[in-house]
């Protein structure tokens, strides 16, 4: 610890960490290059969720049958939205996050 009582973080071990630590033009291209990675998953699990969500009311549109099917007198389209959505939610999540985290261990690696 220093004087002040603060921590200081360890100095940098590598040129990729030195550059993205001094915050350099390469250590400026690192960070939005991860932030590109973080945007695109972002953005394709997000994509995911709504075509799922888009999907059915053009399906109630386009084949008529799918809109008078019954489950338990709930009509099917109630049923898909308001239960399978919910699976596909958390399956989407840890996905997300699985994937997330696999971009910042490869960044980590990166720099060091």
């Amino acid at each position: 610890m220093r004087p002040e009582g603060r921590l200081t973080p360890p100095p940098p071990s590598s040129s990729g960490l030195r550059e993205f630590s001094e915050q350099t033009e390469v250590g400026g291209i690192f960070l939005q290059a991860l932030m590109r990675r973080q945007l695109r998953l972002s953005l394709g699990v997000a994509a995911v969720f709504f075509a799922f969500l888009a999907a059915q009311p053009l399906l109630s549109t386009v084949w008529k049958p799918w809109t008078r099917w019954d489950v338990t007198g709930v009509p099917v389209t109630w049923v898909v939205l308001g239960v399978l959505s919910y699976p596909l939610l958390v399956w989407l999540g840890r996905h997300y996050v699985r994937r997330a985290e696999e971009v910042d261990e490869e960044f980590t690696d990166l720099l060091r």
